[in-house]
């Protein structure tokens, strides 16, 4: 897996902060004052003024149909039908790797679909047709945007322990990516047991 943040809102707190602002007839804070009461009191729209942009690859198409299921962001993905996906990578679960009898079994299913998917190419199935026999387990790249408030939310849920292994790599990897430029937004960037939980007293 890798994932690269490649856009970000310039000045990110400020655009959060302007867009409050016109809420309360006030000036930014320049030091996030305004975004934080903003955050704390559930006033979370003003966050979608703030957005990001990533390039990930070598994920799943089964972390693909999780990761689609969160609303309020754009999607561009590596299309099976148009690209030729003979020879293609595969993920791999820890709980397969951890045990060398299931994971030689495992590479050769992989080895057996790539067979079966280049075997109807050559007798002139499209790619569009051919896809129907490849794994969730094959990788896709694609390109993801978010504003923050999307992300919050992605983090909520993906963080958690509740959450599959691939998927919760993914969205470690991406609150990284924005908290090594944008540390200031760390603490809104957790999994939804430690959001809620200090709220509640669990």
């Amino acid at each position: 897996m890798k994932v690269t943040l490649t856009r970000i809102t310039e000045n990110p707190i400020l655009a959060i902060e302007e867009a409050a602002s016109n809420c309360y007839n006030s000036e930014p804070t320049g030091d996030g004052k305004i975004m934080k009461h903003c955050i704390s009191s559930g006033h979370t729209s003003v966050t979608e003024f703030c957005t990001f942009t990533f390039h990930i690859e070598g994920v799943s198409r089964s972390l693909l149909a999780q990761l689609t299921r969160h609303r309020h962001a754009g999607y561009a993905v590596r299309s099976q039908r148009y690209c030729n996906e003979a020879g293609f990578g595969y993920v791999i679960p820890p709980s397969i790797k951890k045990d060398e009898e299931v994971l030689a079994t495992y590479d050769e299913m992989m080895e057996s679909i790539q067979s079966w998917y280049s075997y109807l190419q050559q007798h002139g199935i499209p790619n569009e047709d051919a896809r129907m026999v490849l794994p969730n387990a094959c990788e896709t790249t694609l390109e993801v945007t978010m504003n923050l408030r999307a992300f919050m939310n992605f983090c909520h849920e993906r963080l958690c322990t509740c959450a599959q292994w691939e998927i919760r790599e993914l969205a470690l990897a991406m609150k990284r990516a924005i908290v090594e430029k944008y540390p200031e937004l760390e603490p809104y960037l957790v999994p939804k047991c430690e959001k809620y939980g200090k709220e509640f007293g669990f």
